[in-house]
């Protein structure tokens, strides 16, 4: 775990499959309890999360189940 992300954890690690753009396959953090099963194959949807750092300002990626 990167020291600025030890305060975060745990979390699950998604690896979902963009069907739409020819497969492609983004890693990120799936939000909600880490503790659940999740079966592969689950739909899920992106998340956005800006970040307004005045130096460097970015954006993560995350997923959530959808209902």
């Amino acid at each position: 775990v990167h020291p600025a992300l030890k305060d975060q954890g745990p979390y699950l690690v998604a690896l979902v499959e963009i069907p739409e753009a020819g497969g492609v396959r983004l890693v990120g953090n799936l939000l909600g309890d880490p503790h659940r099963a999740v079966p592969f194959g689950a739909p899920v949807e992106g998340v956005f999360e800006h970040h307004d750092d005045p130096d460097a300002p970015f954006t993560l990626l995350h997923w959530r189940l959808v209902d």
